[in-house]
């Protein structure tokens, strides 16, 4: 097993490289072996326990920067993931340990955002005075489920089909263009 190469390969790439999914069992069976290895030498101050001391050291050493490497990569991408509509499943060449990694943050990333943008929601200063609502905001009727997003009015938006809903002008004619909702005219 080499760990020094797959350090180099996963720091020269802002993608996460793909490992096996019991890729960390595999090094840990590897370091295993390696320690068995240096108990069974006779000599521990021979040159030989000295080699597998040292390869011992900095394989361990290799995994442990493995590891950050890849967890910057995967909170990046829950980060990336948490902002946008669309919740990224968890990549092709993630470990086992990598994917509930990435599970958790994601949910822990998206909830605190959620619960961050509740409370500006509410503190922000009601639409009132000059400007004029009826054409900064639109009712629609859903013809598609819509993922969560976060309008420019700063308030979360989780629309499911045939909803009914006011939206900021500029989202209500976002979906009308891309077919997922109807206006809904009101007289006066």
């Amino acid at each position: 097993m080499d760990l020094a190469n797959a350090l180099r390969e996963e720091r020269k790439s802002a993608e996460l490289q793909h490992l096996d999914k019991d890729f960390y069992q595999q090094v840990g069976v590897y370091l295993i072996g390696l320690g068995q290895e240096l108990s069974q030498v006779g000599d521990p101050f021979s040159v030989e326990a000295q080699i597998l001391q040292d390869t011992l050291k900095n394989e361990k050493n290799s995994v442990n920067k493995l590891i950050d490497q890849r967890v910057k990569k995967i909170v990046r991408r829950a980060l990336r993931s948490a902002r946008s509509a669309s919740r990224e499943e968890a990549l092709p060449g993630m470990t086992e340990e990598e994917e509930e990694i990435y599970r958790q943050m994601l949910s822990a990333i998206a909830s605190g955002r959620e619960a961050i943008l509740a409370h500006v929601a509410h503190t922000e200063r009601p639409l009132t005075g000059k400007k004029d609502i009826a054409r900064e905001y639109e009712i629609v009727r859903l013809l598609d489920s819509v993922p969560l997003f976060v309008g420019v009015d700063g308030r979360n938006y989780l629309l499911g089909k045939d909803d009914v809903a006011v939206l900021p002008a500029v989202h209500a004619r976002n979906l009308r263009n891309k077919k997922l909702a109807s206006e809904v005219k009101i007289e006066r």
